[in-house]
């Protein structure tokens, strides 16, 4: 059974819609899910949504970027990316487009040692040998293998100094 617009329900979604984007910047799957929490059908859902990106209130690049800018000093890109796309609900193609935009190898190796650098003073890693530990903690944090990998020799192939 198809569900004809009640413009009254659907006037009331928007402002249900626009309330709950006056507190923060949210995703286009994030509103839908939560009018649909309120209860409201799918044309209404979908009316809101579509006057709100006229409006520019629902813009998920412009979330993708907000979310990288907040986040990519505490996480790698693979877990940014993993957020985005299972938690926000943020398309796969656009998250990896505007990190691939903004952010790029050196910083992700950077930022990779200076968690890694963090992680050896904090347990007292001197050799080699607790790398896979090192590894693991970098993993966790969002890093790729390959990023992890680069860090790692780094750290233990020079004549590593804790700064």
């Amino acid at each position: 059974m198809e569900y004809t617009l009640d413009e009254k329900r659907a006037a009331e979604a928007y402002e249900k819609l626009v309330s709950y984007l006056a507190v923060c910047q949210r995703s286009e799957k994030e509103c839908r899910d939560k009018l649909y929490e309120k209860g409201f059908h799918k044309n209404e859902v979908e009316f809101a949504i579509e006057k709100a990106k006229g409006y520019k209130y629902i813009d998920d690049e412009e979330y993708v970027r907000n979310y990288l800018f907040f986040n990519k000093q505490r996480y790698g890109v693979k877990k940014i990316a993993y957020k985005l796309e299972t938690e926000k609900g943020v398309d796969k193609g656009l998250v990896k487009n505007v990190i691939a935009d903004n952010i790029d190898d050196d910083f992700e190796i950077e930022k990779c040692l200076d968690f890694a650098r963090k992680y050896v003073a904090r347990k007292h890693i001197e050799d080699r040998s607790q790398a896979q530990k090192l590894s693991a903690f970098l993993y966790q944090k969002g890093f790729e293998w390959r990023v992890i990998n680069k860090v790692v020799d780094k750290l233990f192939d020079i004549d590593f100094e804790i700064e």
